[in-house]
């Protein structure tokens, strides 16, 4: 079986955020390395937190990409935990996103489903990260802006049997933020959380 080819996102700064930790954490990654360390084939991308700019990258990505999963990452200021998403809501709300653009709609897909489900195995991801350690939930509720925008975008994208999920994580406890919990995971902490993400999806392309 061909080694499963695999992007990972994170997202830039957005107001209310001058420096995004995914954009560190999948910024960061040595995607040779960990791509040898999982045998699979991986890309990352940094999207901009702009609605123009999801529309516009998402499609020429999972075009040449191909991939056989896709696992965004995105901030959640007020977690104290690294949080699954088991779907994306059909909605927006009107904040601004970094570009200053409100939407000038509340459906991201009018007359489209109003939920769709993660085809990430939530359960097992939760499991797996709360074996390395990390403090994990699953969560029903991504949100009304561009994290759920672009969960909701890639699965309604996604060809059968393609693998899509979300994880949000919290401040890493290395930065101050207002309103987040004082208990918060480390940066390190985060990056074992990416790389058990991007092995539990690799697991489930290859399980079929």
């Amino acid at each position: 079986m061909p080694r499963p080819r695999i992007l990972a996102t994170g997202f830039s700064a957005f107001p209310g955020a001058r420096r995004n930790p995914t954009e560190m954490l999948i910024g960061g990654l040595d995607i040779r390395c960990l791509a040898r360390r999982l045998d699979i084939d991986l890309a990352t991308t940094i999207l901009p937190t702009e609605y123009r700019a999801v529309d516009d990258l998402l499609p020429r990505l999972w075009a040449d990409i191909r991939p056989d999963a896709v696992v965004h990452f995105g901030l959640h200021g007020r977690a104290g935990r690294v949080r699954v998403e088991e779907r994306a809501a059909n909605y927006i709300r009107t904040t601004p996103d970094a570009a200053g653009r409100r939407p000038d709609r509340i459906a991201i897909e009018p007359g489209g489903p109003l939920y769709r489900s993660a085809r990430i195995p939530v359960t097992r991801l939760v499991t797996a990260l709360k074996r390395d350690r990390l403090a994990a939930t699953a969560s029903n509720d991504a949100g009304g802006y561009l994290c759920n925008y672009a969960l909701y975008r890639s699965l309604e994208r996604a060809g059968p049997g393609a693998i899509v999920g979300f994880v949000h994580v919290p401040w890493p406890a290395e930065e101050r933020a207002p309103n987040a919990p004082a208990r918060r995971p480390s940066l390190a902490d985060l990056a074992v959380a990416v790389e058990c993400t991007l092995r539990t999806a690799a697991m489930a392309v290859r399980n079929g």
